[in-house]
């Protein structure tokens, strides 16, 4: 009996860990997501902004916008490789919205419109 005790002692704790390693995985994931998309609107508010007759200018922020893109694309098909046996579980992708949202605030080119919307909804 008091091996059984010592096994449970030992096991729930270790099952709790590991289940929070996972939490700690899908949150640098969502960051690296969130990172991507920031530079993704950085590039797009600068390409926006530029002067239009500035034909170099805009040539190299089209060139970094697409670069960007490719690299979102890289991150989401990692991701979807990664999870794919979680991306139908409606708990996972809560979990993963949320840390999303969370990761997106820590961006300084979210627009006021959309951080308000990101902060009502983790609230």
């Amino acid at each position: 009996m008091k091996i059984r005790n010592t096994f449970f002692f030992l096991i729930i704790p270790g099952i709790i860990f590991l289940s929070g390693c996972g939490n700690k995985e899908l949150k640098k994931d969502a960051k690296d997501i969130a990172d991507v998309m920031c530079k993704n609107i950085e590039v797009m508010n600068k390409l926006r902004g530029a002067d239009p007759s500035d034909t170099v200018q805009v040539g190299k922020l089209q060139k970094e916008a697409k670069q960007v893109q490719i690299e979102m694309t890289i991150v989401y098909q990692e991701f979807k490789a990664k999870y794919k046996n979680k991306l139908q579980d409606d708990k996972f992708n809560k979990d993963f919205a949320k840390e999303l949202k969370k990761s997106m605030l820590d961006c300084p080119h979210l627009s006021a419109k959309d951080r308000e919307a990101f902060e009502k909804e983790l609230k």
